[in-house]
């Protein structure tokens, strides 16, 4: 089991604020919806409440810094939004960086890549010691849309990575998931892209790698934006706890 948490930090270093266009007032209102807060809490309640200790992974920097979970080439859909591995927009389009930006290159060797390699280092290991790696990815949404996706859409709820070619994406060189049938907000987490498990290695040919992401919204268990409701953490973190112990079990029975 690998318990991958890459989005709940609010940490930009300064050297990568520097280069950020927003003022500090609209730079916080941007972490408040582009943050999966409280995620990596819900994680550690998680752990605490398993019989198991799967390897957890967690991205303690800002998505804004990177995002871990897009490619970091022109493969990604998301880059014609502004929200590819670098950011250069905000949720509303605004500019976050100069366009073109013209350090995105030393942002992805100095982040990106040691990330991601980290990752799937993390699950090259599982695959030695166990045999199998079954992958947990939780993340949130915020009860309305962000501004460049579509508001009528069905919101996201779970997705999950099996063997085989995704139906839409068949034939690209980094297919990388099948949706749920009946759930998930194709246009918002489709192409969102967890690219330390894309690698050729795995995707679609290695089926002793499973990932889940989760989708939990946010009004449900934060009080506002930055502050994350105890008692609603603590009953996520427990479920979550169950579905690690009920994974790792089935893992096992197959």
């Amino acid at each position: 089991m690998l318990l991958h948490v890459p989005h709940a930090s609010r940490i930009i270093p300064p050297e990568v604020r520097a280069d950020l266009l927003p003022t500090d007032v609209a730079l916080a209102a941007e972490l408040d919806e582009a943050t999966d807060t409280a995620t990596d809490e819900i994680a550690a309640t998680a752990l605490r409440h398993t019989g198991l200790r799967p390897t957890t992974v967690v991205n303690t920097a800002s998505r804004l810094v990177i995002d871990p979970e897009r490619f970091a080439d022109a493969e990604e859909p998301a880059g014609v939004y502004g929200r590819g591995a670098v950011y250069t927009r905000t949720c509303t389009g605004t500019p976050l960086r100069a366009e073109p930006y013209p350090h995105a290159e030393h942002l992805l060797d100095g982040y990106f890549r040691p990330y991601t390699d980290a990752v799937t280092a993390a699950v090259e290991e599982r695959l030695r010691v166990c045999g199998r790696a079954v992958i947990i990815d939780p993340h949130s949404y915020p009860e309305k849309p962000s501004g460049f996706e579509d508001p009528a859409a069905a919101p996201p709820a779970v997705y999950r990575h099996r063997p085989g070619p995704h139906p839409r994406l068949a034939g690209r060189r980094h297919p990388w998931r099948i949706r749920v049938p009946g759930r998930g907000r194709p246009d918002r987490r489709e192409h969102a892209v967890w690219r330390v498990l894309c690698t050729a290695a795995y995707y679609g040919r290695d089926a002793r790698v499973v990932s889940v992401m989760i989708e939990l919204r946010r009004d449900l268990y934060l009080i506002d934006p930055r502050t994350p409701d105890a008692e609603r953490v603590e009953r996520l973190g427990r479920a979550l706890a169950a579905l690690i112990d009920t994974a790792t079990a089935r893992a096992v029975e197959v």
